[in-house]
């Protein structure tokens, strides 16, 4: 690791010394491009800090922390600054100037990590704050900083005298207090090498509170990286970030056992595409699953609505329709494809499209890594690799499981008083076969106990309906049955199993010698 470290940082020297970057020391844009870059911004602050940490994990980081600073006055309901600290490799002086400017990279087309284009860092800062701080020191060196200030730069405090925006060298500097009482306290063998970018004057953060910050950055974070969570550890206000797989397959991974729900995957599938524009080879995995229609709920017996839903809900919520992942980190979710749209009901089917970045002029990733727009050859290949098919199976199980969990699910409170019950025994005048549609009797009746019981006077029950239509009936009921016991823990499947066994001896007793 050392010696790629010193790799790495002798290629940013060698990009910050050469001559065609320094003819473009200045920023080459006005005021007027970064209030547009403000503008354009992100579909939240989640994404932001997600561009940051990208750097810091691609710096060969081995723990990330996002810091919240507050104000002197004691106040900690909200933080006025945000710092982000990493333990990469840190950056040359040199090279931390172009750090801050738009495409300022030594990464540019890479295509193996995590950031290509170097507009991450101050594409992200700006959308948060006025004012941002890069600070930086190589291996036992010393601390560096550079700063770009709004206010400033709008009045003109960046403007040379040839009317050229310039930004300043980088500076010899002291570690803000709140960032430095950070790390003595959780940098135990020290701060030997790496970033930290400080976020200040916020005027555009998303939550009122430190806590709404924390919960929601814990739970983004955790699904972005939960595939790629064991590069670097995560920490938001302290509290370290435990990866959430959205399709619930991953046994190690957060609400994987929640409670005795279980997502059902389907075999994954992997091709290989080439991509015309730059000649490249890339895969693409689809990875599926379903879940049983009580997965988000905290009581099994009752919708996963307001109070009752669990901490799964947010993510079924959040992360519904098609997923996609580039190089294992998430960027997008879609709820559109050429051949389906993707309602509420679908939100317990679960679709991953991972792909590697030599694909990523054909599924049209943005410079902020945020969204993809794919085309039409991506379609016609994951048409081709069976997508709309496994979407129609999905679909096909979840239906199945909500049949089998409305035949045993008591019906909703009336608010009438209940009807006189039926006794089993009393004789009722059977409707002709051809009128069961209007004049069918309920299934389910009350018993002198106030549970639900069979209602004899059903004709699947009295005979009335005739064998052929009882035999459908309980085919249909087996085969419910025998689905959801393959969606449930082990607990729940020996009660389905021993079900299905005592119906079996009640239709063929055993015979006795005698």
């Amino acid at each position: 690791m050392i010696a790629k470290n010193e790799e790495i940082v002798a290629r940013q020297e060698a990009y910050a010394s050469s001559q065609d970057v320094i003819t473009r020391h200045g920023l080459t844009i006005d005021e007027a491009f970064i209030r547009g870059i403000r503008h354009i911004g992100y579909r939240s602050n989640l994404h932001a800090f997600a561009e940051l940490i990208d750097n810091s994990i691609q710096a060969y980081a081995q723990r990330v922390d996002l810091v919240f600073g507050y104000a002197d006055d004691g106040s900690a309901k909200k933080p006025n600054r945000i710092a982000v600290i990493d333990d990469g490799h840190g950056m040359p002086a040199a090279m931390m100037r172009l750090a801050m400017m738009w495409g300022g990279t030594h990464r540019e087309d890479d295509r193996e990590g995590l950031g290509r284009y170097g507009y991450g860092l101050p594409c992200a800062a700006v959308s948060i704050g006025r004012r941002f701080r890069i600070l930086s020191k190589l291996d036992g060196g010393p601390v560096f900083e550079v700063r770009l200030d709004l206010d400033d730069l709008e009045n003109g405090s960046y403007r040379a005298a040839d009317g050229q925006i310039s930004l300043p060298n980088a500076q010899l500097t002291e570690i803000p207090d709140f960032v430095s009482q950070h790390i003595q306290k959780n940098y135990l063998q020290g701060w030997r090498s790496g970033t930290i970018v400080v976020l200040e004057k916020l005027d555009r953060v998303e939550w009122t509170t430190a806590l709404g910050m924390r919960t929601n950055l814990l739970r983004h974070l955790g699904v972005t990286y939960h595939k790629i969570s064991e590069l670097a550890d995560l920490y938001v206000d302290g509290i370290r970030v435990r990866p959430i797989d959205p399709l619930f397959l991953t046994p190690s991974a957060d609400y994987f056992g929640l409670d005795d729900d279980r997502a059902v995957p389907l075999e994954p599938v992997t091709i290989s595409i080439k991509n015309p524009v730059s000649g490249r080879e890339g895969k693409i995995t689809l990875r599926y699953s379903w879940l049983p229609p009580t997965f988000g709920a905290l009581d099994k017996m009752r919708d996963a609505v307001g109070l009752n839903a669990n901490q799964r809900f947010p993510i079924l919520k959040d992360y519904h329709g098609l997923i996609f992942s580039r190089n294992g980190r998430l960027i997008d979710v879609q709820n559109r494809a050429p051949w389906t749209v993707f309602i509420n009901n679908d939100r317990y089917i679960r679709i991953e499209i991972e792909f590697s970045a030599t694909l990523d002029e054909l599924f049209g990733v943005t410079t902020s890594k945020q969204q993809v727009s794919i085309s039409a050859l991506i379609w016609d290949a994951l048409r081709q690799a069976g997508i709309h098919k496994a979407i129609e199976q999905l679909r096909s199980k979840v239906k199945q499981a909500k049949l089998v969990r409305s035949a045993i699910l008591p019906p909703p409170p009336m608010s009438k008083p209940p009807r006189a019950v039926v006794q089993p025994e009393a004789r009722v005048e059977q409707p002709r076969q051809a009128g069961l549609k209007s004049g069918v009797p309920p299934l389910l009746i009350e018993d002198k106990e106030g549970r639900m019981v069979a209602n004899g006077t059903h004709p699947l029950f009295n005979g009335s309906a005739g064998a052929a239509a009882c035999a459908n009936a309980l085919h249909k009921l087996v085969d419910m049955l025998a689905n959801q016991a393959g969606s449930t823990s082990a607990r729940s499947r020996d009660q389905y199993g021993d079900l299905l066994t005592g119906w079996c001896r009640l239709a063929w007793p055993v015979q006795s010698d005698g």
